[in-house]
């Protein structure tokens, strides 16, 4: 069992998919290294989800609801120096559901590693994954839930570090809890790993590559702005958790709109003013409370206000980007195979894309309708995949017993020529005669 493990709780939006790609590029790096890499991810989102006690978790596989056993016996099974957790939203964690899941974890010494940003970006950033869910509120009108909003994913539950912070390190000494803050723009871009291999005890890992592709889903103002009009016109018709990330964040967000553009979006005087608060509670707190700090304090008060509000957009800018988002979402429907005679509430056979101009963004929204259509039908594919694969088991028991026949009868032939017949009369014609009769009264 390994001794150590260091459990990156968040928060979300903190440069958290950078690390988790960096960690699970170099798996085998760092396990030869003796760093356990827990996974699959789609185990540490469920993971998440039970220690949260979340009620989604009914909705989902029978085996979701083990996922956090599975994650520790990982651990538990790692003869390596080390482990390393990473999801961000174990983060909304309350104190109490993250002392049980830390009792699940005794007998190793565990780290807690929570990761910050320039909290002003992050209320933009939480407004933001708000919109991929439906939010039709403006920004102007908005504000992130508080700490006692305890189903809240995107509020200053998990964005403040200092509350994380004291929920999961409540039990635990001050130097096992760190704090990692994302770097200002003027840092090297590997800044953020450096300080996150300093709080894991990676540091001595030698030849780590960091060339990840670093995925910005991050929305310019104009496109946040006309996705919260979309949200608007869709008027309810798009429901449920899963649906939501599927079509409105995965598609619709990720996919169309955020490579249209990037315009940072700016702050309320109001925004501004709560995160600085937040920011110096923040600063305050972790300092009183002796963690470890790997970056900058400062890094968490919101810098100079940069970007305009989206209810500064125009209606033609909303238009432009509207144009675009159409025009991907018909290559979209075409990649899809959808079939323009078909009713889009009725089922039936699909026809096949034939030609066309492709780019790159038609080539993104092709990997988004494969990765939709390989979970559509992992259920069935993996169900079919098990029933092959125990036919093949048949399959090759029964060519064995066939080949042992085989060997048998080939066997049982040559004894029967030895012993049917003279030497003198073992020509070939009347060896065969004899076989076949031999074997026609005996097989």
């Amino acid at each position: 069992m390994t001794q150590v493990v260091h459990l990156h709780v968040g928060g979300p939006k903190s440069g958290t998919t950078f690390v988790q790609q960096v960690l699970e590029h170099n798996a085998e790096a760092l396990a030869r290294a003796g760093v356990l890499v827990v996974g699959p991810r789609l185990d540490l989102i469920h993971a998440a989800m039970a220690v949260r006690g979340d009620p989604r978790l009914a909705d989902l596989p029978e085996s979701a609801a083990a996922a956090w056993e599975r994650v520790v016996a990982q651990v538990r099974a790692w003869e390596g120096r080390s482990a390393v957790v990473s999801y961000e939203l174990f983060a909304n964690a309350s104190a109490e559901q993250a002392r049980a899941a830390l009792a699940d974890l005794d007998g190793i010494e565990v780290h807690v590693v929570v990761t910050a940003r320039d909290l002003g970006k992050a209320i933009a950033s939480s407004w933001q994954e708000q919109l991929k869910f439906g939010v039709t509120r403006p920004l102007e009108q908005w504000s992130p839930p508080q700490e006692s909003a305890e189903g809240s994913e995107w509020g200053w539950r998990t964005m403040q570090p200092a509350n994380v912070a004291a929920r999961w390190g409540a039990d635990l000494p001050a130097d096992r809890v760190h704090v990692v803050t994302v770097p200002s723009r003027s840092a090297g871009t590997d800044e953020l790993w450096h300080r996150f291999a300093a709080a894991t005890g990676l540091t001595d890992v030698p030849d780590l590559d960091l060339a990840v592709e670093r995925a910005n889903e991050s929305l310019g103002v104009v496109e946040a702005e006309l996705l919260r009009r979309v949200n608007v016109a869709l008027d309810g018709r798009i429901t449920g958790g899963r649906q939501k990330s599927l079509w409105l964040r995965d598609l619709l967000a990720h996919t169309v709109l955020a490579p249209i553009g990037r315009e940072p979006i700016g702050l309320t005087p109001a925004h501004a003013e709560e995160a600085t608060a937040e920011a110096g509670r923040a600063v305050e707190a972790i300092t009183a409370a002796g963690y470890q700090v790997h970056g900058d304090l400062d890094d968490l008060r919101p810098g100079p206000a940069a970007g305009r509000l989206p209810g500064e957009v125009g209606d033609e800018e909303v238009a432009g980007s509207a144009a675009l988002a159409l025009a991907d979402l018909l290559v979209w429907a075409r990649e899809a195979g959808a079939d323009v005679r078909t009713p889009l509430d009725a089922s039936g056979a699909a026809h096949p894309a034939q030609g066309g101009v492709d780019d790159g963004r038609a080539a993104r929204l092709r990997r988004v309708v494969a990765g939709t259509l390989h979970r559509a039908t992992a259920p069935v594919r993996d169900r079919r995949v098990a029933q092959l694969e125990q036919r093949v088991v048949e399959l090759e028991a029964q060519v064995e017993a066939a080949r042992a026949l085989h060997l048998r009868v080939a066997t049982l032939s040559d004894v029967v020529a030895e012993l049917l017949l003279p030497a003198a009369q073992q020509d070939e014609e009347i060896t065969m005669q004899a076989l076949r009769t031999y074997r026609d009264r005996s097989l």
